[in-house]
């Protein structure tokens, strides 16, 4: 009877308490596991940059242009943006691995080539987090290794001017074969005059339309902002370039007053370096002329 009692006793106590599973007691271990005092938060983005950056040294590593968009994401997000420039040098001249019979062959590579070119958008991605980081000679040498080089320029050219100059260089075979034509079906003149006149005026609209597009193009200056081009710069150089102006404008719109009024009262190192650069790239920084007040 008093077993039973204490039996019953011993129910009451536990009925409203919660059963302890082997789930829940694996989980309150790690809950309360320790933690070496050493590992922070900084250490562990730290490692996981470094480890990043080994990644994309390592000589059997060949870097493709979207390895290379994904590791200049990591890094802005981890607000690493320090590598950037040894990185993109790297990609430009890192030799080219080749499995063979006798082990790996590496391949040298002109770091002018077309394909050493850095993608706009990850110059531009690298760039905006040099800015948030406020690091001058880090943008500096961000815009060095992308925008800057012979690489990119021939990219630029081959990409977007390749299309019109083959058809400059079509126009003449497509113009004389419209003018025979022309030349069969009038009886005004003799057929090899009235080819030579009809072939004479395509070529002329094609050479004026052709050309004021080429000025209109290359003296666009609706989106410049504080950088500008300095006097007597080839117009086919401007257009080459305009990414690297672009760049140095944005640039200088991050280091200096973001007041319009103010602008060109800026003062101080940096400020004076980011002017020399921009005066050695053939461009200008506040152009007295254009700024507000002194048209």
């Amino acid at each position: 009877m008093a077993d039973a009692a204490d039996a019953a006793e011993q129910g009451q106590k536990t009925a409203g308490t919660p059963t302890t599973t082997a789930t829940s007691a694996l989980l309150g271990s790690v809950n309360l596991r320790s933690y070496p005092a050493f590992i922070t938060k900084a250490s562990l983005l730290n490692t996981i940059s470094e480890k990043a950056e080994d990644l994309m040294r390592h000589r059997d590593v060949f870097i493709t242009p979207a390895v290379l968009r994904s590791y200049v994401d990591l890094q802005a997000l981890l607000h690493r943006p320090y590598s950037f420039p040894d990185i993109f040098a790297l990609y430009a001249r890192k030799p080219i691995p080749q499995r063979t019979a006798d082990g790996t062959k590496y391949t040298a590579v002109s770091p002018d080539k077309i394909n050493a070119a850095i993608d706009a958008s990850t110059a531009t991605r690298a760039l905006d987090s040099a800015i948030a980081a406020h690091n001058l000679p880090l943008a500096i040498d961000i815009l060095s290794t992308t925008f800057c080089t012979p690489a990119f320029k021939r990219a630029k050219i081959l990409r977007q001017a390749l299309v019109p100059i083959a058809g400059l260089a079509v126009a003449p075979f497509a113009a004389y074969t419209l003018s025979t034509q022309y030349s069969a079906l009038q009886t005004s003149m003799d057929p090899g005059h009235a080819t030579a006149v009809a072939f004479a005026g395509i070529m002329t609209y094609v050479a004026a339309v052709g050309t004021m597009g080429y000025v209109t193009v290359t003296t666009a200056n609706d989106q410049m902002e504080r950088v500008t081009w300095a006097t007597g710069l080839p117009l086919w150089e401007r257009w080459v370039r305009e990414e690297e102006r672009a760049a140095l404008d944005r640039v200088a719109g991050a280091w200096g007053f973001q007041e319009r009024e103010r602008r060109g009262e800026e003062e101080g190192e940096e400020w004076e370096a980011l002017k020399e650069f921009v005066g050695l790239r053939g461009m200008v920084l506040d152009r007295v002329e254009l700024m507000d007040g002194m048209e």
